[in-house]
């Protein structure tokens, strides 16, 4: 049997089936071959163009003549680049890559992300600055000093004037206003008499003096509207003098036979009296 498949292999008829097949099957090779060259371009090859700084509405006029695609897949905050450009891209630019072939880009966000706002009362004028910078916002260099006997302590919060509260909603890279304290000054002043005056006239008075106001208890039943000043810690006199910057304690009261007959500007008295006609 052995010896008639050899025989059947050295048979002209099967060296012939054989050359056909090989022919074509290096005829088919040959075919896939080319098809894959044409197709794939193989050995050919094209620069990425440098998207880094194209506006996001120009994207598409950029790639036009560019012989690649591309797809936009994150945004990231960055306040020193503008709105809305490419900032990074994958693969970079220069890189070779065959025609046609998808670049991935990372552009600024238009819009900033909203944040709460930090508490920074309190805190050391240094604490305060790092959370600023943590939290992405921007400190305000013109910070307000104000004489207080807490020095380099943050006292208030500010954006664009007005106080904003811890937690309140915010845009990153807002500018925020710290009001802190320098310490209270060698100069002294004298302690108004803010007896009969409402808080909100007594913090007035204060003020013109350069002192600030300090706890405020009142007494009971409590009427915040018609209560004034009965008592007050340091008290005033002529030779009574504190530190500028200073804070006094008002204790306040709606029975006006607790408020002691001192004299008093007319003005001062005037108010007194009519917050208690009210």
């Amino acid at each position: 049997m052995i010896k008639g498949v050899f025989q059947f292999i050295k048979s002209k008829t099967f060296l012939k089936h054989l050359g056909i097949y090989l022919g074509v099957m290096i005829l088919l090779i040959l075919i896939i071959t080319y098809w894959l060259n044409s197709t794939t371009k193989h050995g050919e090859s094209i620069k990425v163009p440098d998207f880094n700084g194209v506006k996001l509405g120009d994207l598409d006029q950029f790639v036009a003549d560019k012989k690649v695609r591309y797809l936009v897949i994150d945004s990231i905050y960055d306040l020193q680049s503008p709105k809305g450009v490419v900032v990074r891209q994958e693969p970079e630019a220069n890189a070779e890559v065959k025609e046609n072939r998808m670049i991935y880009l990372y552009v600024t966000s238009i819009l900033p992300p909203s944040i709460e706002m930090p508490k920074l009362i309190d805190r050391s004028l240094r604490q305060a600055t790092a959370m600023i910078t943590s939290y992405g916002l921007k400190l305000n260099p013109a910070i307000k000093f104000v004489p207080d006997q807490c020095a380099n302590c943050v006292l208030d919060q500010l954006v664009k004037g007005k106080r904003i509260a811890p937690g309140d909603i915010i845009e990153k890279g807002t500018v925020i206003t710290l009001v802190v304290g320098k310490g209270l000054s060698d100069e002294e002043v004298g302690v108004p008499c803010l007896f009969g005056l409402g808080r909100k006239d007594a913090i007035q008075k204060l003020a013109e003096s350069s002192l600030s106001i300090g706890v405020v208890t009142y007494d009971e039943p409590k009427d915040s509207a018609i209560s004034v000043v009965y008592r007050q810690s340091p008290s005033c006199g002529k030779d009574n003098n504190v530190n500028m910057g200073a804070t006094v304690d008002l204790y306040m009261t709606s029975d006006k036979n607790k408020v002691p007959a001192v004299s008093m500007p007319a003005e001062d008295a005037k108010n007194s009296d009519s917050e208690f006609d009210e």
